[in-house]
């Protein structure tokens, strides 16, 4: 990580071994800045009993927060499983090392809270303290972990990161213990990383859960292992009693040589199906920061051992489904979304839709799609997943995914249920002006205004950005847009981003409401 920090300065070491102690927050230490952490070395053999937390320059809300296993790259509790990367690094038998530099001004506040079950902890910090006004960095390091059991299956992505400001994506640990019966398989897609959806958009998208990590065939054939920026350190069968295998994994990557930077707001999912999932984010960013996720109960935090039937089916003071202790995410307007529509050699795409010619957002279609398509076989986790109807959806970053509202139960994350759909918006505008479209997709896109064309098809190869300039009316103006999702170079993205700005640089942001003309 390239940071602004200071060539003068002196070194600094803190040290401690704190007895086992229960139910408790501890001061690990206050740092006087300007200065910056370059290692923290622990040593514990509870390390989910923990919860590591890091304050900079005086905040009151926690930059670093996350179990303490968990920020040192172990998952589900284990205790040790050998790590050798750049940044974490885990030795026989229970220490841990990180090497992310965290840079602060004036304070870093480290403190560790611990269960009522307790731990005992050893530990160092060591850190560079520069000479008063040096530090100019700006950028303040921070880590985030998030669990949810189980996952939605083929829909809605797990979330790995939500972060608003100025910054850099540095990487992610990520766990899985397989505990769907109905889908077997350790993901449901893989890695989508939405920035900047209003001002430059961006968009990476994987091509499986897997490959996120440099790793084939679903890991089932990979032995554990671990390098510089990526690996699967951790990959074990337990026996719950059925005649299948239920796998735990464990892996991270870090964006070192191909850097992820975000200028306002980056959004981070993981293709998901009914599994316990859980993930560390790290990344730098300007403060403030905006929360996402806040701790569960400790229940839900340590692992937990019981009867593979109990795993499978789940009892509700395991559970942590989704929003339950997720903090809201700030929205950028709203679309109706109509779809799936067959669309294997464009028929969606060329003709107009019986949902392109009248809203009613109780109206079903069939969609069309072919006896063979991934879209036409029976599923118990979504039924009728051929028939099209209207959907509402709200925005993030100017973002809308399709493939997050409309997708088979497939296990195939490559792109093999290629379809169409619709997004229908209203915006509100103060006056009769011109105004710039700012569109980002892959595919083909169709964009309409008012009943009028203001981009006809037109193909992106991967995801790529254009502006279109239109003229609103004073009032309300329809906006109404149609996107594919073949194969392309960007394995079957099915997403748009959507901003329209006024000469005054003014951002109208698209409305669902009163979905009458």
């Amino acid at each position: 990580m390239d940071l602004q920090l200071p060539k003068v300065f002196k070194p600094r070491r803190i040290l401690a071994t704190i007895p086992e102690v229960r139910g408790d927050r501890i001061e690990l230490a206050t740092l006087r800045g300007p200065g910056c952490i370059r290692r923290i070395w622990m040593g514990s053999r509870q390390n989910r009993q923990g919860i590591l937390r890091i304050y900079w320059d005086g905040e009151e809300e926690p930059s670093v927060e996350s179990p303490i296993g968990d920020f040192f790259g172990l998952c589900h509790g284990v205790v040790m499983y050998s790590i050798s990367s750049l940044y974490l690094v885990t030795s026989d038998q229970d220490t841990y090392t990180s090497y992310f530099p965290m840079p602060f001004a004036s304070e870093a506040r480290i403190e560790v809270e611990v269960s009522p079950k307790g731990m005992d902890l050893f530990w160092h910090i060591e850190w560079h303290e520069y000479p008063e006004g040096t530090l100019e960095e700006p950028l303040r390091f921070h880590a985030q972990w998030r669990r949810e059991y189980p996952c939605e299956a083929f829909g809605e992505d797990y979330l790995v990161l939500d972060a608003a400001g100025e910054g850099r994506l540095l990487g992610f640990t990520y766990g899985v213990r397989v505990r769907d019966d109905a889908a077997r398989w350790s993901h449901g897609g893989a890695d989508n990383i939405y920035i900047d959806g209003e001002k430059d958009p961006a968009f990476l998208r994987g091509s499986g859960g897997e490959d996120t990590f440099g790793v084939g065939s679903g890991g089932v054939l990979h032995k554990p292992d671990t390098s510089l920026y990526q690996g699967m350190p951790y990959y074990v069968h337990e026996d719950l009693g059925p005649a299948r295998a239920y796998h735990s994994l464990a892996a991270y990557r870090f964006f070192e040589t191909d850097a992820v930077p975000f200028s306002e707001h980056l959004h981070f999912r993981f293709g998901s199906v009914g599994n316990d999932i859980c993930s560390t984010a790290y990344w730098y960013q300007t403060e403030p920061h905006r929360p996402f996720f806040r701790m569960p109960p400790w229940g839900q935090i340590e692992p937990v051992s019981i009867s593979g039937l109990t795993l499978r089916t789940g009892e509700p003071e395991l559970e942590l489904r989704r929003g339950t202790y997720d903090l809201p995410l700030e929205t950028t307007g709203s679309w109706w979304l109509c779809g799936p529509f067959e669309d294997a050699s464009g028929q969606a795409m060329a003709r107009e839709l019986e949902a392109e010619k009248a809203f009613d957002p109780g109206a079903t279609w069939d969609g069309g799609f072919e006896a063979e398509s991934p879209w036409r076989q029976p599923s118990i986790i979504k039924p009728g997943q051929h028939i099209a109807r209207w959907v509402r959806r709200d925005a993030i970053d100017g973002f809308i995914d399709f493939g997050h509202v409309f997708r088979p139960d497939n296990k195939d994350v490559a792109p093999t249920w290629p379809a169409a759909a619709c997004g229908l918006a209203w915006l509100e505008s103060p006056a009769d002006t011109e105004a710039v479209l700012q569109l980002a997709w892959d595919d083909d896109l169709i964009v309409k205004l008012n009943d009028e064309t203001v981009l006809p098809r037109t193909h992106h190869r991967f995801f790529d950005t254009r502006q279109v300039t239109i003229t609103l009316k004073r009032g309300r103006n329809r906006i109404a847009l149609k996107l594919n999702n073949h194969r392309s170079l960007s394995w079957g993205a099915w997403c748009f981003a959507f901003a329209a700005r006024l000469p005054d640089g003014t951002i109208l942001r698209p409305s669902a409401d009163d979905g009458a003309d």
